[in-house]
């Protein structure tokens, strides 16, 4: 398989993607490789992504008390989040509590 049969078959996964209404499945691997670096304060060490819903980031946060908290900055992290991936991949962030044991 050639270099351009690999570029051809990113794209189609990726239009695939869009068409079906997913996101792009790099841009959640991306942040979650190095999500305390790319989120920094406060999110680092508080949060987790999940998953990304249509252009929602779904994040967990480490404890019920930190929900609100994190909600606060989600504006700054949409801004921050658009600077590394490029814009309009993310345009929101939902703050869940963590799952029950």
């Amino acid at each position: 398989m050639s270099e351009g049969d690999l570029t051809s078959f990113q794209t189609s996964i990726e239009e695939m993607f869009r068409k079906l209404g997913l996101s792009d499945p790099m841009a959640l691997a991306r942040l979650t490789g190095s999500w305390d670096e790319l989120a920094g304060t406060p999110w680092a060490g508080r949060s987790k992504p999940l998953f990304i819903q249509g252009k929602t980031l779904v994040v967990e946060a480490a404890a019920p008390s930190m929900v609100a908290f994190l909600r606060y900055g989600s504006a700054t992290l949409v801004t921050t989040l658009n600077d590394v991936l490029g814009p309009g991949v993310i345009d929101r962030i939902e703050v869940r509590a963590p799952a029950s044991p």
